[in-house]
């Protein structure tokens, strides 16, 4: 019996030594931790690869928002040539302080030109190294991405990661950008082939840079990030999307775009929307939109080429009437409902076959598609990426005027 308790205590003493090591421990003072990370096509190598990292004193102190590398930037930027992000990673830790780590990054921004050539490449990476999380946001800048961290001022926050991590909730508000843009949802599309990736595209406001205002049927969302007419504000757009066919991106898609993009994906919210007067085409009636019912999608493989016919409902609220007509008026309220209809029905045809001439289904009509088949092996043999371009395609819109605002007439002078 002694014996036996004497070999007891030696196992649970043996045991006990690999719970007390701390070899492998990590203090935060030895780490730099990176909020985002930007990569462009290389010079001298594969990629340039920029690390914005959290300068903690200035993260939390009275320093300036924004990129950048100086003194009051609560971020250190610094970029790094290599045929990796990897190696990126390794050459950086020979002349920090403090080594790379991943384990906070919250956004991967690609450079436009890289996006369009080799965007997948670095996905890899991103996807099987430990430090980094699969949520990252995937944004597609124009121009540079080691230009957009150095130029962004977001002003409102310290944190410029922050900053769009908040602008990204804005598509429950407004619809122009993509319902979601994080590396495991690029990886998914692109592996599944239901549907085309999209993701955030931002650009900077360069400061008095004008541009001349769009005129279109829905005319504050026909912009792309970079090309809102206004001055002031923080310098950072983000605004329409990045669309992709299969790794690789081939166009960039306007708010406008992206507001049909998510009602035919069922994911619209609701958004503010400026509708040429049907009484008078110089002037606007504004009307807050929202989804009626779900989205319906029907699928016909019977013929040579694919139909797919998609029916959207949608409801609205007016805003305001520039001019004197009173569309609380049945005849008239009919001729504003149609003349919406009309105005949104234009634009999703106008997106779809935008996106065939890309041939890529962003849209995701595949998602209805793959619905018809009875095993993996039929749909993968379908070829629906190759068939999209020429499908069939067709769009209906209903909508309904629910509401009037707080007044039902328009205001008119005493006496009329």
């Amino acid at each position: 019996m002694r014996l036996r308790g004497l070999l007891a205590c030696l196992l649970a003493l043996l045991a006990a030594f690999p719970l007390a090591g701390c070899w492998d421990r990590s203090e935060l003072e030895e780490e730099a931790f990176v909020l985002a990370i930007g990569v462009d096509k290389g010079k001298e190598s594969l990629y340039t690869v920029t690390f914005a990292i959290a300068h903690p004193g200035k993260m939390a102190g009275g320093g300036k928002g924004g990129g950048g590398g100086g003194e009051d930037k609560p971020l250190m930027l610094t970029s790094v040539e290599a045929p990796t992000v990897a190696g990126a990673i390794s050459m950086a830790d020979t002349y920090l302080s403090r080594q790379v780590s991943l384990r906070h990054t919250k956004a991967l921004f690609i450079g436009e030109e890289l996006a369009r050539t080799s965007g997948m490449f670095t996905m890899d990476e991103f996807v099987r190294f430990r430090q980094a999380r699969r949520t990252i946001f995937y944004i597609v800048t124009k121009g540079k991405a080691v230009d957009f961290l150095k130029g962004m001022e977001p002003q409102l926050e310290k944190d410029p990661q922050r900053f769009i991590e908040q602008m990204t909730y804005n598509v429950r508000y407004t619809g122009m950008i993509p319902s979601a843009s994080q590396i495991q949802h690029f990886v998914t599309q692109v592996n599944t082939g239901y549907t085309s990736p999209i993701t955030y595209y931002a650009a900077l406001k360069e400061e008095g840079e004008e541009k001349s205002a769009k005129g279109t049927s829905l005319s504050e969302s026909g912009y792309e990030a970079g090309e809102i007419p206004r001055s002031g504000g923080p310098n950072i757009e983000l605004l329409g999307g990045a669309a992709f066919r299969g790794e690789k991106m081939v166009g960039v898609l306007n708010g406008e775009d992206m507001r049909m993009v998510l009602m035919l994906q069922d994911k619209f919210r609701r958004g503010l929307f400026s509708i040429q007067d049907p009484k008078r085409s110089d002037l606007f009636v504004s009307m807050e939109v929202h989804q009626g019912r779900p989205l319906r999608v029907d699928v016909d493989l019977s013929g040579p080429q694919p139909r797919i016919h998609a029916t959207v409902t949608l409801e609205g609220e007016l805003l305001s009437v520039q001019s004197d007509t009173d569309y609380t008026e049945p005849e008239l309220q009919a001729q504003l409902e149609h003349a919406t209809v009309g105005a949104i029905e234009a634009r999703m045809i106008t997106l779809i076959r935008k996106t065939q001439e890309w041939n890529t289904d962003v849209i995701g009509f595949g998602q209805a598609m793959v619905q018809k088949f009875p095993t993996v092996a039929a749909w993968e043999d379908y070829r629906w990426p190759e068939r999209y371009q020429n499908a069939e395609i067709k769009a209906d819109v209903r909508f309904t005027l629910r509401r009037f605002g707080k007044q039902l007439s328009p205001p008119r002078p005493r006496g009329q």
